[in-house]
């Protein structure tokens, strides 16, 4: 009896081993470039080209040293065969211009404007590899208004949501749009712009998660994209001043009494004033910690940035992290876009690649058709 179970043991044994041999391959690896771009409907190139290399797993280099400054790198317009050269400005870094590029040369550049539902290629080789990527630009994005009605807090109390104008700033020229960067205040009261208030509250109703009390909601046809990139910019984040007043701290000032004291150095100094400032547990959860220059002193990313595919959205507090004036940026993205961040590129899985659309290269090249408005963030006084 038992010879007979060793031996049913050995039998199955040998099957289930042989079934579980996976067979596996290794993959050579092979060293590419790696490429990030991006071009933007109605409007000159505006960013940077980003050119590197692949490093094997076992390659002893820093990550400085990946950066390829040797390449060549050409924008394409598919259907008309018009090209723009770009030039290395920085370690890895590629422009269509610098600072003493011509005046022909300038001219080629601001008059090569990214048109919507046109497919650009982008070209970049040098002397060790070429790759190529198309994408298609968005023919339109067009955001508006909506009334998400009312919202109940865990408390139980309805609150009615906001509604704002998404529209003040509709068909922003490349020209206006530099205009505005360069003096905002100025432009929006020379355009008599509309910009509404929204008021930023602590609270389980109004910072506890995803879910919370949305300040206002933002439509689209969502059918008619695949992936809506948000970017939300404030433009007051630089503004500095003392640290406020806490009559509550134990961190004394000689003038002034208790403070808040932002970057732990017992002095009340100058910091970020306009930063959206909390270190409860689920506000640091949602957010994370807080960024820190080189004297301690706290701030966050800006933009801040988020992937969408529906509509309508909420905009509720993780939007912004500071106070002051927003610009909002609404991007409907092409489908390169989508099938990259639809694979793994912020790492989760490392045997996973990110799905690229540069052939035999990594990264990606997408375009995006953008909706832009202005809302102001007060504090709840």
């Amino acid at each position: 009896m038992i010879k007979h179970y060793l031996l049913n043991l050995m039998i199955f044994s040998s099957v289930l081993f042989h079934s579980c041999d996976f067979n596996d391959h290794i993959i050579e690896y092979e060293q590419n470039l790696v490429v990030f771009a991006s071009i933007e409907a109605n409007f000159p190139v505006k960013d940077t080209v980003l050119v590197s290399r692949s490093a094997s797993i076992d390659e002893d280099v820093f990550a400085n040293d990946l950066w390829v400054n040797d390449a060549m790198v050409v924008l394409i317009d598919d259907s008309t065969g018009i090209t723009l050269p770009f030039i290395n400005v920085g370690p890895g870094k590629y422009f269509p211009v610098t600072d003493t590029s011509s005046i022909q040369d300038l001219n080629a550049y601001i008059n090569y404007i990214i048109r919507p539902g046109a497919t650009y290629s982008l070209v970049v080789k040098n002397e060790i590899d070429s790759v190529i990527a198309k994408t298609t630009v968005p023919a339109a994005m067009n955001i508006r208004p909506i009334d998400l009605g009312d919202y109940e807090c865990p408390d139980g109390e309805v609150l009615p949501a906001g509604v704002i104008d998404v529209n003040n700033l509709d068909s922003l020229s490349f020209e206006q749009l530099l205009t505005f960067a360069s003096d905002p205040i100025n432009y929006i009261i020379s355009n008599n712009i509309n910009v509404d208030t929204v008021i930023y509250r602590f609270g389980d109703c109004f910072t506890k998660s995803f879910a919370s009390y949305p300040m206002f909601g933002v439509d689209f046809d969502a059918d008619d994209y695949q992936t809506v990139k948000i970017l939300s910019y404030a433009l007051d984040a630089n503004k500095r001043g003392l640290e406020p007043l806490d009559s509550l701290s134990n961190t004394l000032d000689p003038d002034s009494g208790g403070f808040i004291d932002y970057n732990y150095n017992r002095i009340r100094d100058s910091v970020f004033v306009n930063l959206i400032y909390d270190t409860t547990l689920g506000f640091t959860i949602w957010k994370g910690r807080y960024l820190r220059d080189e004297n301690s002193v706290p701030y966050r990313i800006n933009p801040w940035q988020w992937n969408i595919e529906t509509a309508p959205t909420p905009v509720m507090w993780l939007y912004f992290d500071y106070y002051g004036l927003q610009l909002m940026t609404f991007q409907a993205t092409s489908e390169s876009y989508f099938n990259y961040f639809s694979g793994d590129p912020v790492g989760l899985n490392i045997w996973l690649l990110p799905d690229s659309n540069f052939e035999e290269g990594l990264g990606v090249f997408y375009s995006s058709f953008a909706s832009r408005f202005l809302v102001h963030v007060n504090r709840d006084e």
